[in-house]
C-alpha cells in the first residue's frame, strides 16, 4: 500500500529530485511527531513507573536522558532520510536518462556535508548525556556515602573525578571525529607526548602534589572537618583537600597551607577517626597522708557531673605515681565531641580546684629541703 502511494507520488510529481525531495521532508516530518510520542510516552507512562522505586537514582538517569532521547531519536530520523535521499541520487530515474547523481554532482557533496554535521551532531548529542551520567552517577554516589567516614567526599575527591572523566570523553570525542575525517592524528599525538614531557620535566613540583592530593582523596587518611595533629605536634581542622595543598584551621583561627606531598610523607593522627569519641586527661597531686578514696570519689563525681562527659565510657581515675612532693592521680573522661574537650578540660581543674579547698585536700607545691653542714 505505502509503496503504492509512493509510486503514485513519483508519477503525479514527474520530477525525480523534487520527489526526493518531498520524500526526505516526510520521513523528517514522522521522525519528529515519532520523537515527540516518544518524550510523551517517557513523560507520562515511564516516568511514573519510575518514580515508584525506592531508589531516586533512576528518576534522575531518566530526567537526564529525557530531551538527549528525543533528540537521539529525530537525529535518527534524519540519519534515515539521508541514507534514502543518498540512495535514490544512485537509482535509475525514471523520467530521466541517467541517475541524479550524474545530473546534479553537487548532490553528492552536499550528502556528505550533511552527513559530517549530522555525525558531530550525534557525538555532541553523547557527549552531553555522557556529562550528564556523569554527574548524576558521582552525586548520586556522594551523597549516598557522604556522611559518617565518608562526610563530605563530595567536596575532594568527586569534583575531581568529574573533571578528569569530562576531559578524557572530551578527548575520546575528538579522536574519534577526526578518525571518521581519515584525518592522521599520529603527528599530533607524538607532539603532544613530546609537549606533556616538557612539561612534566618543567612543573614537577606541581604534579608530584597533584599526585599525592589525588592519593589523599582516594586513601582518605583524613576528611574535610576532621581534626589532625601534623608536623611538630600541630593540632588543626582540615577545610580543604585541593589538587596541590591541603587547608588547615589552627587554633589562632590562621589558615595553614601545606603541600601534598609534605603531608603524604609526613605522620599524621587523625583525632576524629573512626569517631569524634575523644580522650580528656587531668593530672593532679595531692599531700602525702591524703585519704586515697576520697580523692577518688571526688574525682570521679566532678566528672560524672560535667556536661560534656560522654555516656558511652565511664570516667576512671587512677593512681599514677609517688611523687616527690605529692601523690599523682590521673583523671581520665570521654567527650562525644572532640571540639569540647578542650573547654571541658578547663572546666575539670576549676571543679577539681573548688571541691579540693572545700574537702581541706591540699596541692602540694614542691618543696625541696635544704641541709647546712656546720663546719
Amino acid at each position: 500500500m505505502s509503496a503504492w502511494i509512493f509510486n503514485f507520488l513519483r508519477d503525479l510529481l514527474k520530477d525525480d529530485l523534487l520527489y526526493r525531495i518531498i520524500l526526505v521532508l516526510i520521513i523528517i516530518i514522522l521522525s519528529f511527531f515519532a520523537s515527540k510520542f516518544l518524550a510523551f510516552v517517557l513523560k507520562k507512562i515511564i516516568k511514573p513507573i519510575v518514580s515508584k522505586t525506592k531508589t531516586d537514582l533512576d528518576d534522575k538517569i531518566l530526567s537526564a536522558s529525557g530531551s538527549a532521547i528525543y533528540r537521539l531519536s529525530f537525529l535518527a530520523g534524519i540519519f534515515l532520510a539521508v541514507e534514502i535521499f543518498k540512495d535514490g541520487i544512485k537509482s535509475e530515474s525514471k523520467f530521466l536518462p541517467k541517475p541524479l547523481i550524474e545530473i546534479y554532482p553537487l548532490l553528492d557533496n552536499l550528502v556528505i556535508i550533511t552527513e559530517a554535521i549530522l555525525f558531530i551532531a550525534l557525538i555532541i548529542i553523547l557527549l552531553i548525556i555522557s556529562f550528564r551520567y556523569i554527574n548524576v552517577l558521582l552525586d548520586w554516589y556522594s551523597q549516598k556515602i557522604d556522611a559518617g567516614e565518608n562526610r563530605n567526599l563530595s567536596g575532594s575527591l568527586i569534583p575531581l573525578l568529574k573533571k578528569v572523566l569530562k576531559i578524557i570523553l572530551f578527548a575520546l570525542a575528538i579522536v574519534i571525529v577526526l578518525a571518521k575525517f581519515n584525518v592522521d592524528i599520529s603527528a599530533f599525538v607524538v607532539s603532544l607526548g613530546v609537549g606533556s614531557l616538557a612539561i612534566a620535566l618543567a612543573a614537577q613540583e606541581t604534579l608530584s602534589n597533584m599526585i599525592s592530593g589525588f592519593i589523599i582523596m582516594t586513601d582518605r587518611p583524613f576528611r574535610i572537618g576532621d581534626r589532625i595533629r601534623y608536623a611538630d605536634n600541630q593540632v588543626g581542622d582540615v577545610v580543604d583537600i585541593g589538587i596541590r595543598s591541603t587547608k588547615i584551621l589552627d587554633f589562632d583561627n590562621n589558615i595553614v597551607i601545606i603541600p601534598n606531598n609534605e603531608i603524604v610523607k609526613s605522620r599524621l593522627v587523625n583525632i576524629t577517626y573512626p569517631n569524634s569519641l575523644t580522650r580528656v586527661v587531668v593530672d593532679v597531686g595531692v599531700a602525702y597522708g591524703t585519704d586515697i578514696r576520697k580523692v577518688k570519689e571526688i574525682l570521679l563525681a566532678i566528672a560524672n557531673e560535667d556536661p560534656d562527659c560522654s555516656k558511652q565510657i565511664p570516667p576512671d581515675v587512677f593512681f599514677i605515681n609517688f611523687g616527690s612532693s605529692s601523690l599523682d592521680f590521673r583523671l581520665v573522661a570521654r567527650t562525644d565531641d572532640y571540639k569540647n574537650a578542650w573547654t571541658m578540660q578547663c572546666r575539670l581543674r576549676e571543679k577539681i580546684y573548688e571541691e579540693f579547698n572545700k574537702h581541706n585536700i591540699e596541692i602540694p607545691f614542691t618543696q625541696v629541703v635544704v641541709h647546712q653542714s656546720k663546719s
